[in-house]
């Protein structure tokens, strides 16, 4: 693993601990009866999102029934086992038929997402698919291909990124938030899909030393390959690395899945019903502006990035994108990527949103912050943009649509020093995308 001595800021997203990739589940354990008996009720967080109009009001009672069920459990087969379709084919045969011959309506058969079809999800909880006696057995096989590293368990959502990234064994990526590591095995699993040696490689870097061992132990160990290298830095200041010609290494491929409030966790995170307000999101805002910024920094001309989070706060999305488009004078722009996944299920971004504070105090601008802590807190770039930039900047590709940003050279100030960072391969067991292109 590489790290660097530079102090370090904290990078780990907020309200999320570090989980193995794996199906395990513990929310049964000795200390944890309290889990289920979190109220999942939140008033500034219905008046906040009610304000956003991120969504249809009268969509507003299934927005909040989805947030108040239990998180549906999603697995997918490894996208470069050569065995994945004969594994695929056994657990249907083996499994499914005798669920759907016992006639009980409280199981489900998991079913193929329609926009990746080696993942499969149920509605069940992890809780009710390991106890039910007649979904014991595909449990313990499901626990079985884990352990194995032929399946991981993985929020369906989280799988999009990797997806609309594209990568191809030739390519560079950078992974700048890795931890805990299901996406970096996604990516890993890519490059390795056509070609058992492939020419590229993934950087995968997270700020916290902890979360870098832990990613190494549950997900590299798992996959083995020489194409991957682990970093441990501030993805803010992620430095540029030289290659063994002196020259810079830029990367095909970048994933910014950055800090976050987490806000679109609730399922899986009941502590954020009691403790989330408003003032999550302005106060991890400029951080997440300093890590896409990096992100376009180190992209190669012609590749593509995505930015994801798991926040549907606008200031943790719309409002970095709409900052890092007026950063990039030009040099970036959003490509509408709706042909890419065209099963998935998204919504346009939105061009106009509200600025609360903790108290859901409403600013409109910077002009009417008078308390002076607050200063520091409520800048210029949490503000939607006016009509002529958001007609300029296609935001309403954003959002759920997952959309390209493209790139011209030469643009995008950077510092062209040197890392003393040597990149050491190991040998182990939302959303935007941005691209970048060539100058016409």
């Amino acid at each position: 693993m590489v790290h660097s001595s530079r102090r370090r800021i904290g990078n780990k997203k907020k309200g999320h601990e570090p989980r193995p990739n794996t199906w395990r589940d513990d929310r049964d354990a000795p200390g944890n009866q309290g889990y289920r008996e979190v109220l999942k009720e939140n008033e500034k967080y219905w008046q906040f999102y009610k304000e956003q109009n991120v969504f249809p009001l009268e969509q507003f009672d299934e927005f909040r029934a989805a947030l108040q069920r239990d998180l549906p459990v999603s697995f997918r087969f490894q996208g470069c086992h050569k065995d994945r379709e004969q594994l695929i084919h056994e657990m249907e045969n083996r499994f499914f038929g005798k669920i759907m011959e016992a006639g009980d309506t409280a199981v489900c058969v998991p079913k193929s997402l329609p926009w990746y079809k080696e993942a499969y999800q149920t509605p069940m909880s992890r809780t009710a698919v390991r106890s039910h006696p007649i979904l014991a057995q595909l449990h313990n096989f499901l626990v079985t291909e884990a352990e194995l590293g032929n399946l991981s368990r993985q929020e369906a959502v989280s799988m999009i990124p990797p997806l609309l990234l594209a990568p191809t064994s030739d390519h560079y990526v950078l992974d700048l938030c890795a931890a805990p590591g299901s996406k970096t095995t996604q990516l890993l699993e890519m490059i390795h899909e056509n070609d058992e040696n492939p020419k590229g490689m993934v950087i995968a870097n997270d700020v916290d030393m902890k979360r870098c061992y832990m990613l190494i132990h549950h997900t590299l160990k798992r996959f083995r390959t020489a194409a991957c290298a682990v970093t441990c830095e501030d993805a803010a200041r992620f430095p540029q690395i030289a290659d063994n010609d002196g020259g810079l290494i830029q990367f095909d491929r970048v994933l910014a899945d950055v800090i976050c409030s987490g806000d679109g966790t609730l399922r899986k995170n009941p502590e954020i019903w009691k403790k989330w307000t408003p003032q999550d999101a302005l106060g991890l805002h400029r951080m997440q502006i300093a890590i896409a910024r990096k992100g376009a920094q180190q992209l190669k001309v012609g590749g593509r990035m995505v930015y994801s989070t798991c926040s549907m706060n606008p200031i943790e999305d719309e409002a970095v994108v709409a900052q890092l488009l007026r950063d990039s004078k030009g040099s970036l722009r959003l490509m509408d990527t709706s042909t890419l996944l065209p099963e998935l299920k998204r919504e346009n971004g939105v061009t106009s949103w509200k600025v609360f504070d903790r108290d859901m105090k409403l600013y409109t601008s910077t002009e009417d912050v008078t308390e002076e802590k607050m200063k520091k807190v409520i800048v210029n770039s949490l503000f939607p943009p006016t009509e002529e930039e958001a007609r300029e900047m296609n935001l309403h590709f954003t959002s759920g649509s997952f959309n390209q940003i493209a790139m011209k050279p030469g643009q995008i100030n950077q510092k062209s020093q040197r890392s003393g960072v040597q990149i050491v391969p190991f040998v182990a067991s939302p959303f935007w995308g941005f691209s970048r292109q060539n100058q016409d």
